[in-house]
This record gives structure tokens, sequence and C-alpha cells, in this order.
């Protein structure tokens, strides 16, 4: 489950990227974020893996509170991809791979 509490994030020139946010979402639910550019739609995925932290209020992932500490193990439960391909981080080898799948880097 995802808990995000009352959070603001402002942008280092002092703009308000995201004021008082609060919603939560139930495990096996789908979500769509949606808004014109500019309403702190990346902000907001960028703070739930914890790439920008928010100034106040709280996010929670399976009852883990997001913070500096319990980074690792919320990176661990949530991943973020890219809208554009071409932003991808790329592995450069196939070994290097974690696959949750049910096959195997030898069967790729």
């Amino acid at each position: 489950m995802l808990t995000i509490d009352k959070i603001h994030v402002k942008y280092p020139d002092g703009q308000k990227a995201l004021d008082d946010v609060s919603f939560s979402i139930q495990d096996g639910h789908s979500v769509a974020i949606v808004g014109a550019n500019g309403a702190g739609k990346s902000t907001l995925l960028l703070s739930i893996v914890g790439v920008i932290l928010a100034q106040s209020g709280h996010i929670t992932i399976d009852n883990i509170p997001l913070e500096r500490q319990t980074l690792d193990s919320i990176r661990q439960r949530v991943g973020m991809v890219f809208q554009n391909p071409d932003d991808q981080l790329f592995m450069t080898r196939m070994e290097e791979c974690r696959l949750e799948l049910p096959i195997s880097c030898q069967n790729i």
C-alpha cells in the first residue's frame, strides 16, 4: 500500500511543486496520474521513489516510512519507468539483470 500524507515540495527557486498532497493506493489497484505540463506529476513520482524528498509530510510504502535510511528498502519495492525510452539506464551485460519473472537470464 502507498500512502501520501500532506506532502509539500518546493523547487530550489522557491516555486511550489506539490502543496498538501494526500492520497492512498491499495495493493493491487492501478492508478493513472494525469495533469497539465508542470502540474507536479513527475515531482510526485520522483518523491515516491525518494529521488526528491518532500520538505514536509509523509510517504509510506508497505508501512515503511520514506526516509533517507529506508531508501534501499523502498526502492526494492517501487520502480519507475520514464516515458521516453532514451531516458532509461541500461545494463552493459545481460548477466547483471535481476528478473522477477518466471524466466532467468539464461532463457533469454
